[in-house]
Formats: structure tokens, sequence, C-alpha cells
């Protein structure tokens, strides 16, 4: 599943993958912002897609706070 966000200001693309034996794998691209922050990525493993993408989304935004 891919999908495209605003975090903090800055467009993400986020990517949910089920990956064996991991479970869920949620990747985010950050893709406009600062030029050294352009194609920066944050990777989040979890047993389940929402815990995945919901820690990602918190990452990006600890991050960038």
């Amino acid at each position: 599943m891919l999908t495209m966000d605003r975090i903090r200001g800055r467009l993400v693309d986020i990517e949910l993958e089920k990956v064996e034996p991991f479970g869920w794998v949620a990747v985010g691209v950050v893709m406009e912002g600062l030029s050294h922050e352009k194609g920066m990525l944050f990777e989040v493993k979890a047993s389940d897609p929402f815990e995945a993408e919901t820690t990602l989304r918190a990452e990006i935004e600890a991050f960038f706070a």
C-alpha cells in the first residue's frame, strides 16, 4: 500500500509492505523541505500495519520537531 501525506509540512511518501518473518514494514521518504532533507528515509518494523504506520509517523514528527 502506497500513500502520500503531509507530516510537519513536508510531503512524505509512505509505503506499507508485509515482510516475513518481521510482520509489516513501513517506509517513509521525505519528498519536500530543505535540500538536505530531500530523500530522507525512515523505516519501522511492527507486527501489524496500523502500528507500523503510526510509529513511522511519530518518528518523522519527532525528527522534525
